[in-house]
C-alpha cells in the first residue's frame, strides 16, 4: 500500500481539471477501484458522481467512518471489490449500468494509485526494499494476459491497466504508478497491445510518498483510452518540493519508446 500525499492528490485534481474541464466533476463518474481508506478521492465536490472500491473489508469500514466525520462520499458509492479477480456483476446496479453503456462509459474517469509490488520467480527486492514474491501471478488477469504482454503482468499496477484498458474501453485512466511501463524494454509487448492517447502528467520522487525507499519516479499520468495511439513518446512535468513544502516545475522530462535496434 502507498499512501497517496496531499500534496500530490492536489496536484493531481488540478491536473485533471487541466484536461477535463473545469466542470468535470460534474460532467464525469470517478470510481478509484484502488481506494484503499480513501485518501486520494479528498477534495473531489461530487459525492454523487464518485465511486470507491477497495480489496480489504477493513478499509471500507475506515472511509464508512470517516462519512460519518464528514469525509464527501456516500456509503453505497463505496465497497469491497477485488479488482484482479472478481466479475463486474458484483458490482453495484448504478456503476454496472455506467460501464454498459456506451456513452456513459466515455465519461467514467479511473482515478487510482494501484499497489506496485511486482512477482518474480523467487523472492526479490522491490523498489521501495520490500521482499515480494508470489504476489501478481495468483489473479485471474494474469491467467488471461501473461501469455498476450508477457513480464508485463508481474507487476500489479499493469493488471489493473489491462483489465481497465479491455473491459471498460473508451473510458479515461488517470493514475499513480511507476513510469517502467513507459519505455521498458520488459513492457515492449504491453505497449503493443496498449494504445491510448496520452494528455497530461507529472512525474515526482518516490521517497515523497510514505513508507517509499528508493530514488525512482513515480508518475500521474492521464489517458485516453478510446483514442488509440501506439505510444512513441511523451513528456511530462517533473516536480519537486522545497523546504517550505511549496511544489516547482523544475523542468521537462521527455519518454522515447525504443525497440530493441534502435535501444
Amino acid at each position: 500500500a502507498f499512501f497517496t500525499p496531499r500534496i500530490w492528490v492536489e496536484l493531481s485534481q488540478k491536473y485533471l481539471t487541466e484536461v477535463l474541464g473545469e466542470d468535470w466533476q460534474d460532467e464525469y463518474y470517478v470510481w478509484d477501484c484502488a481506494a484503499g481508506t480513501g485518501n486520494l478521492l479528498t477534495g473531489l465536490t461530487n459525492k454523487y458522481n464518485v465511486w470507491a472500491s477497495t480489496l480489504d473489508h477493513q478499509d471500507v469500514e475506515v472511509i464508512h467512518d470517516r462519512i460519518k466525520n464528514g469525509t464527501n462520499l456516500l456509503d453505497d458509492h463505496v465497497f469491497q471489490f477485488d479488482f484482479l479477480n472478481d466479475d463486474f456483476t458484483k458490482l453495484p446496479i448504478p456503476l454496472q449500468d455506467i460501464i454498459n453503456d456506451t456513452e456513459k462509459r466515455k465519461k467514467l474517469v479511473f482515478y487510482i494509485n494501484p499497489p506496485y509490488a511486482e512477482h518474480g520467480n523467487r523472492t526479490t527486492i522491490s523498489e521501495n526494499g520490500e521482499h515480494k514474491s508470489n504476489v501478481a501471478n495468483t489473479t485471474k488477469v494474469y491467467d488471461e494476459f501473461s501469455k498476450l504482454v508477457g513480464t508485463a503482468t508481474r507487476e500489479l499496477f499493469a493488471q489493473f491497466f489491462l483489465r481497465i484498458y479491455k473491459e471498460v474501453p473508451n473510458s479515461i485512466l488517470a493514475s499513480f504508478s511507476t513510469v517502467k511501463f513507459i519505455n521498458s524494454q520488459n513492457f515492449s509487448k504491453f505497449r503493443q497491445y496498449y494504445k491510448a492517447d496520452y494528455k497530461k502528467g507529472f512525474i515526482c520522487n518516490a521517497n515523497s510518498f510514505d513508507n517509499v525507499k528508493g530514488n525512482f519516479p513515480i508518475g500521474f499520468l492521464i489517458w485516453d483510452l478510446k483514442t488509440k495511439v501506439a505510444l512513441k513518446h511523451l513528456e511530462t512535468d517533473v516536480i519537486e518540493i522545497d523546504e517550505l513544502q511549496n511544489i516547482h516545475i523544475q523542468q521537462k522530462k521527455s519518454f522515447y519508446v525504443l525497440d530493441n535496434k534502435e535501444f
